[in-house]
């Protein structure tokens, strides 16, 4: 496997990552209006190589239309939200997934929403909104190979599977089955969902296609396949499951049956340690996405756990983050990663494959 930076040491890649915190600079000038455009937002610095790329953000449902502002009339008869106390922007994003028609989906818990950002038809769309299945507290989101698409609520405490009409199809956990269900991840190649249920540090799975349960791993403490918060999960491409074990200060990775492979990450403050870890994904190259909500970054590791790169810094800025939470790497390796402390989705691409 390729690793992603030419660098020698970690040491080089984090001064080279420290260096590029934020803003773009001008570059070129553009051929149509001649004015200088802004330079590709990438990590690392040249002369590396870049491998990730700064694509854009999502915020709500003004991303693809002008905003309008209310009329006074609509003002006096509706006030400024609707009745549910519901927002058209993102608020506090937590989970993400992208169908694999390129949909993003993105559970907010403040918000009270599960938006459906669909870039090729132009619109946001909203997912549970209403009638059966009304989501309270979306927290996590999963799209199997069906674009059905799993939204953990955790008020609720279950999980709801809603077709591509919008209509709820599965409902998920019974009364006391789940205590407070967060991260969702698919295995869309054995029809299984599994669910990071916080409150009771397990991982259960579940057939996507009746709902029935398979499966439960862990229990809590701090030994190979024990937990202690788990958050967030992922599934790579070989059915492996990934898990963000928050308090525990590591990523777990577990087989296709349930037994423990390996962990990463150890708790610190340095490039390559774990302090708050969230959001977890997997790339076509098997590289392994962290993103940690006390460094306002994602870290990168290969597949034995070695720091490769780290992208971010604490700001508003593009390629800034205030309290990341959730992530997901989708089929044409498109890293989304939900923003929370700006209520924003960003996007960044892996260039796979890219030289000088």
């Amino acid at each position: 496997m390729n690793v992603m930076v030419s660098c020698g040491a970690v040491v080089a890649v984090v001064c080279v990552m420290s260096a590029h915190a934020g803003a773009e600079k001008p570059g070129g000038k553009s051929a149509r209006s001649g004015k200088a455009s802004p330079a590709p937002l990438v990590w690392p610095l040249p002369p590396e190589p870049p491998r990730i790329r700064y694509v854009r953000s999502y915020q709500g449902v003004n991303d693809f239309k002008p905003a309008k502002k209310p009329s006074k009339f609509a003002l006096m008869l509706l006030g400024p939200s609707d009745a549910q106390g519901q927002s058209d922007t993102l608020v506090k994003p937590y989970g993400v997934a992208v169908s694999s028609r390129g949909t993003l989906f993105v559970a907010d818990t403040a918000a009270r929403r599960a938006f459906a950002f669909d870039p090729d038809a132009q619109k946001v769309a909203f997912v549970g909104n209403d009638g059966a299945g009304r989501l309270t507290k979306p927290i996590g989101v999963a799209v199997d190979g069906r674009d059905i698409v799993f939204v953990a609520d955790a008020t609720l405490k279950r999980v709801f599977a809603y077709g591509p009409d919008g209509r709820l199809v599965l409902a998920i956990g019974h009364d006391g089955e789940l205590l407070n269900p967060s991260g969702l991840a698919i295995d869309r190649i054995r029809h299984r969902l599994y669910v990071a249920d916080a409150g009771q540090h397990q991982i259960r799975s579940y057939s996507t296609l009746d709902g029935a349960p398979q499966q439960t791993i862990g229990r809590r403490g701090a030994e190979d396949g024990e937990f202690n918060f788990p958050t967030n999960l992922s599934v790579d491409r070989l059915g492996q499951l990934y898990v963000a074990d928050t308090l525990n200060f590591r990523i777990q990775v577990f087989d296709v049956e349930g037994r423990f492979v390996r962990a990463l990450g150890t708790l610190g403050d340095t490039p390559g340690s774990l302090n708050r870890p969230k959001g977890v994904g997997v790339d076509s190259d098997g590289h392994i996405y962290v993103v940690d909500a006390s460094f306002n970054n994602f870290q990168i590791f290969d597949g034995q756990g070695q720091l490769l790169l780290f992208v971010g810094a604490g700001g508003r800025n593009p390629g800034e983050f205030f309290l990341p939470a959730g992530m997901s790497v989708d089929e044409q390796d498109r890293l989304y990663v939900a923003d929370q402390g700006n209520s924003r989705v960003q996007v960044f691409q892996y260039l796979k494959g890219a030289t000088r």
